[in-house]
């Protein structure tokens, strides 16, 4: 069996002509094509950043715009969806290549090759070709690290290894990496939603408030008379609903909320912090948010969120915000009157 005749001529060059219908039938192929293309050029990036062993990485972006451009010209002369491709990856880095210039070697002499050797290209059987690439696979493979993965990942990785060898070696790469990128993004979601999104400020069994430092510790120990939240990671949908429900306690106690470990916010995430805000003032309870990330104060700000809260009620750090809020009026013993406070002199 052998691979068949390569074409011998250069390929025409000229834009196809634009059919809506056919264009509104090919969107749905064409984002999976664009969204399985980038992520094997990334994955064959990252395989190519481990075998160089240099503290040198590629650059996401450009190696997407790279393909991007590549594709473009591929288009206006009849050729497919290209990506890069990790096995003649690894062959070039294994082989002492360092810079961009041993793709354009590689192209160049692809070229040549289809021009000069089509017709013997034709009689190669397909078992030589095969032996070429599992060869190629065998050095790129880091059985070293494979190794250490099969040894200390969590089960949920080794599942997901387990799947995309399965499918590359039964089906095909594509579906492979596709199923791994929905997966992996589902067991992202779920250690996300299993970590909690607000956690009380307040002293485990040796008495420390980890948290914070011990000086802003002390000041949290002093003040019992507000209730202190410490909010963090990503507040998004997959963590509103759990914001809401820890934060919404009736408690007669105004909220600091210090939000310096929250990195990012959306809509669902503004939304719920618009609720607890609007429920905590309705009920008479004071909200107070510090320590707020630029990029999250901004989406506050856009939101109306600081408008419904005020600026007297931001601060920088948790310890103004503290010093701000004033102490409680000490109750006053049942049948005792109390003494008015002396004349100014």
């Amino acid at each position: 069996m052998k691979y068949g005749e390569l074409p011998r001529g250069l390929p025409e060059v000229g834009l196809p002509q634009f059919d809506w219908d056919l264009a509104k039938a090919l969107v749905p192929s064409a984002f999976a094509v664009a969204v399985l293309a980038g992520v094997e050029s990334l994955l064959s990036a990252v395989v190519a950043d481990n075998m160089a062993q240099t503290h040198e990485r590629h650059k996401p972006d450009r190696e997407l715009f790279g393909q991007g451009m590549a594709n473009i010209v591929a288009s206006v002369t009849g050729g497919i969806p290209a990506t890069a491709a990790i096995a003649r990856t690894g062959a070039g880095v294994q082989n002492g290549a360092t810079s961009r210039l041993s793709g354009v070697v590689h192209s160049i002499f692809v070229f040549l090759c289809t021009l000069a050797l089509a017709s013997l290209v034709g009689h190669i059987p397909l078992t030589v070709l095969a032996g070429i690439l599992l060869v190629t696979a065998y050095r790129i493979a880091d059985v070293k690290g494979l190794r250490r993965i099969m040894r200390g990942a969590p089960r949920s990785e080794l599942f997901v290894l387990a799947l995309t060898v399965g499918l590359t070696v039964f089906l095909d790469l594509t579906y492979a990496i596709l199923a791994g990128v929905v997966i992996s993004i589902i067991i992202v979601l779920r250690q996300l939603t299993s970590h909690a999104t607000a956690l009380q400020m307040k002293p485990d069994e040796l008495g420390l408030i980890r948290q914070v430092s011990p000086g802003l510790a002390a000041m949290i120990l002093s003040r019992p008379d507000i209730a202190f939240y410490n909010a963090q990671g990503i507040l998004s949908f997959h963590s509103s609903s759990a914001l809401e429900r820890v934060l919404l306690e009736d408690e007669p106690r105004p909220l600091i909320l210090r939000m310096k470990d929250v990195t990012y916010i959306d809509i669902s995430g503004l939304m719920a912090l618009e609720h607890i805000v609007a429920e905590r003032k309705r009920k008479g309870h004071r909200v107070v948010l510090t320590a707020v990330q630029p990029k999250v104060m901004m989406a506050i700000r856009k939101y109306g969120i600081l408008s419904q809260l005020g600026w007297s009620n931001v601060f920088r750090s948790t310890a103004d915000a503290i010093m701000s809020l004033p102490l409680p009026t000490p109750p006053v013993a049942e049948g005792v009157i109390p003494t008015p406070p002396a004349p100014a002199s």
